[in-house]
């Protein structure tokens, strides 16, 4: 099997989609869900991936009737995703803040979202 894109817990970004309104969803890669087949591709790298918190655009599939079906969270190959990766040096919290928040309830609610986020990352790992 080649070297996969992305590992749980991260951030992606979908760059390749059969549904057009899936190109540049940002993902979290929750877990794996091994190799499986998807549409023409055969056999590939499959992750379980939610929609960012607090984005209004789900993700689409595509369903066998032709209808598209619209979700929060579900598969995706890891072929369609790339890694969403800082820059060198960056310190997610002191620049995230610096940047973002304006006033004190941004930080609380960066703080719980961030909380939300290892959380889910743990119960993935275990």
């Amino acid at each position: 099997m080649r070297k996969l894109n992305c590992k749980s817990g991260d951030l992606a970004i979908t760059v390749r989609a059969e549904v057009p309104q899936n190109l540049g969803r940002v993902v979290h890669i929750v877990k794996s869900l091994g190799a499986q087949d998807w549409s023409t591709f055969g056999a590939v790298q499959m992750w379980w991936v939610e929609a960012i918190s607090g984005s209004s655009r789900p993700l689409h599939y595509l369903c066998s009737d032709g209808t598209i079906e619209l979700a929060r969270a579900g598969p995706v190959p890891d072929l369609l995703l790339t890694p969403i990766v800082p820059p060198e040096g960056f310190n997610e919290v002191s620049d995230w803040l610096r940047l973002h928040c304006a006033r004190p309830a941004d930080i609380a609610q960066w703080v719980a979202k961030r909380y939300d986020y290892e959380e889910a990352l743990r119960r993935s790992e275990s």
